[in-house]
């Protein structure tokens, strides 16, 4: 698999972009697809650890949870993720999400220096995403992944950098009340600077721009709460909470 070149931010949003959102996603779309195929995990094998919260949740909870509200439907089923470039002029990385049952079961990530590409690249800088859409599902279908497609999701690398400084300005989430209002924040200007896209305008999309007007309303507020849950002492004692409440397991 080729390598994109990026600038010196791009790769250091990516790098951390790895170990907070691909790193853990992979683990439990894998560990799904052996509970769909009735293997038995085994040991630590049972437990989930999400990047954000020192939470292990036991998979098996993570799975029915996810079979039950049938989670895929957010995005209308099998998915087919791309990451551009701060300019949006490249593709920086991309993966395939195929679902079953409501639950995404097998992930593939696919290779940003193929020919199909440059194309997908050039079609999302105009902002053509039913193109972007057409050319994803006959990129899955030559490759075989999959004979259908329910959305596209095109997230700007600047999207990881927004939530990136919302868990390093809050003791990388140990100050937790802190995170999660600078987090709302961080959504707010996702959102204003459409960092992330889908295609067509899926369930999961329509949630995210019904909170705007909220997130919008208590911006204010964040900004003077931001100001107090980051006074030494606050902070200082927010952390210390935190760490001694955690890490917390969940399991069967």
């Amino acid at each position: 698999m080729g390598e994109v070149v990026l600038t010196p931010e791009e790769r250091d949003i990516k790098s951390w972009a790895g170990l907070a959102f691909k790193r853990p996603w992979v683990e439990l779309v894998q560990k799904c697809s052996k509970i769909k195929r009735g293997e038995k995990l085994q040991g630590d094998e049972i437990l989930y650890h999400p990047f954000f919260v020192n939470i292990f949740i036991d998979v098996r909870l993570v799975y029915q949870a996810m079979k039950a509200f049938k989670i895929s439907r957010f995005v209308s089923g099998n998915l087919f993720t791309i990451i551009l470039s701060s300019r949006e002029d490249r593709v920086i990385w991309a993966c395939f999400e195929r679902e079953e049952d409501g639950v995404f079961t097998e992930l593939t990530i696919l290779d940003p220096t193929e020919e199909w590409s440059s194309r997908m690249a050039s079609l999302l800088f105009i902002d053509n995403l039913k193109g972007a859409y057409e050319l994803a599902l006959d990129v899955i279908k030559q490759k075989r992944l999959a004979g259908s497609l329910g959305a596209i999701k095109v997230a700007n690398i600047m999207f990881f950098k927004a939530i990136k400084d919302a868990y390093e300005g809050s003791s990388e989430a140990k100050n937790l009340p802190l995170f999660l209002t600078l987090l709302s924040d961080a959504i707010k200007t996702i959102i204003e600077r459409r960092w992330i896209r889908f295609y067509p305008n899926v369930p999961l999309y329509k949630l995210i721009n019904l909170s705007y007007p909220i997130l919008k309303g208590i911006s204010p507020v964040n900004k003077l709460i931001s100001k107090v849950l980051s006074l030494k002492l606050a902070n200082d004692m927010l952390v210390a909470y935190q760490s001694y409440l955690t890490p917390i397991r969940i399991s069967l």
